[in-house]
């Protein structure tokens, strides 16, 4: 028996208040017939995944018409009841998305349940103060109504839990402000359900692959429109005749990607050029470096052949040359953890080639070619730095060679890296500054080692590569 039929047995047994999430909708697959329609409800595989998430936040990222919003409104409906009397809400980017899509959607699911349990179930949505109210065995539940589109006026009472729909349109402070209000202390479950399109590489790509997920309990699920079979046959095919390639993989797979013009590193492929591979042996180890002073930025990878992996990338703020290689030392020098784990030493640093000059960011007047001498580490420098064009041809190369294949790839640990390497355009230069320095620091050794010629800008060319 669910708390659903027993409201006693919630009070004395409120662990079946989480087990009830589930059995209030059908978990199997839906039922479609011959003709594609709908018979029975229930969930998709990727939406049965996200549902089962035991993350505080858990985010579903699909392509139009996958489905998101549907499970994100059953979800909602599951949390008041769960967690009923206390409130919970639904946040959309403005009010009039919301009437055509989380309170349409929610209105009908609920519908569906009252012709479903008569007169046991009764709900009602309140249009003037954005509010629907649901009564069930004797469970009061309540679901808010908001807008993101002014993230301050989201401040207010406690919440149970919340939904968000369509977030990546949204201003990242819509996040926060409900990090901030699930914290309902009589709440049972505490949830953030997030359910949207990706849009661009925002906030929404560092919470669900970049810095942020290192920072909340979150998961992610990522749906294709593909898996809704009850979308009639020729959606998807409309669909991708709409899009190019690019806008295809976001609105089509559900898959975070740039839509940007004029991306400088073009060749960059997450796929093929984000890996976890060990140190082979030979190799040898290298770091690139970038003189900056807020952020000293350097890159530490393995060459082995002709093949680069970068493996970890570290920004020091208001820091000088003298205490980045005291910091590479300590962590890649003789008798460090990594020296004693891999038996390598980090030895060569590829610089920047205007280290040779007296910089400000290198203390006592002192060149930071020096600093990175006096540490114990050999130069690899050109003279002069190369073209900045030269640069970016060199590392496109790289990601993919003549031959087709990859001699250039990534950790997943590098995420700022990833991300800038995802995202660094031409036209947004100028507002890409900050990006600059670490991908700087990435390049150098690359245009070191494996310098543009002629002959290869030619082939560049040719394939469009």
């Amino acid at each position: 028996m669910s708390f659903f039929e027993d409201s006693i047995a919630v009070v004395e047994r409120p662990m079946e208040r989480l087990e009830a999430l589930g059995t209030f909708w059908r978990p199997d697959t839906p039922v479609i017939d011959a003709q594609g329609a709908l018979r029975r409800g229930g969930m998709f595989p990727a939406q049965r995944r996200w549902w089962e998430l035991p993350n505080f936040i858990k985010v579903l990222v699909g392509g139009y018409g996958s489905g998101k919003t549907h499970i994100g409104a059953k979800r909602i409906i599951s949390l008041a009841l769960a967690n009923a009397p206390c409130p919970v809400a639904s946040v959309s980017p403005t009010f009039p998305i919301a009437r055509q899509t989380t309170i349409v959607t929610i209105a009908e699911l609920l519908a569906g349940k009252q012709t479903h349990y008569g007169r046991s179930f009764w709900w009602k949505y309140n249009a003037g103060t954005h509010e629907f109210r649901i009564r069930f065995h004797g469970r009061n539940a309540h679901i808010l109504i908001y807008s993101g589109e002014r993230p301050e006026s989201l401040r207010g009472p406690n919440l149970a839990a919340a939904h968000i729909d369509e977030p990546f349109i949204m201003d990242e402070d819509v996040f926060k402000q409900m990090i901030a209000r699930v914290r309902h202390p009589e709440a049972q479950h505490r949830e953030i359900c997030i359910t949207g399109t990706p849009e661009q590489l925002n906030w929404g790509y560092d919470l669900c692959v970049g810095e942020g997920k290192e920072r909340h309990d979150v998961a992610t699920i990522n749906v294709s429109t593909r898996e809704n079979l009850a979308l009639d046959e020729g959606y998807v095919g409309r669909l991708l005749g709409a899009f190019d390639g690019r806008a295809a993989d976001a609105y089509v797979e559900g898959k975070f990607v740039n839509l940007s013009s004029g991306m400088v590193y073009y060749a960059f492929n997450q796929e093929a050029n984000v890996v976890d591979l060990p140190i082979p042996s030979p190799a040898e180890l290298g770091v690139g470096m970038d003189f900056n002073v807020n952020p000293m930025a350097a890159v530490v990878f393995w060459h082995a052949g002709t093949h680069m992996h970068f493996f970890d990338e570290i920004e020091l703020p208001n820091a000088d040359t003298e205490y980045m290689c005291q910091y590479l030392t300590e962590k890649y020098g003789v008798g460090s953890k990594f020296h004693l784990d891999h038996e390598t030493v980090l030895t060569e640093v590829y610089p920047d080639a205007t280290g040779s000059a007296r910089k400000t960011s290198a203390p006592g007047g002192k060149t930071d070619f020096h600093y990175i001498r006096n540490a114990g580490f050999d130069l690899r420098a050109p003279h002069a730095n190369p073209k900045r064009k030269d640069r970016y041809n060199a590392v496109n190369g790289k990601f993919k060679s003549r031959s087709g294949h990859t001699t250039l790839t990534v950790s997943p640990q590098c995420k700022k890296l990833i991300k800038y390497l995802s995202i660094y355009s031409h036209e947004l230069m100028p507002k890409q500054d900050a990006m600059s320095h670490l991908l700087d620091a990435f390049g150098y050794p690359v245009s070191y080692l494996h310098p543009v010629t002629k002959d290869m800008v030619s082939i560049l060319k040719l394939t469009g590569v």
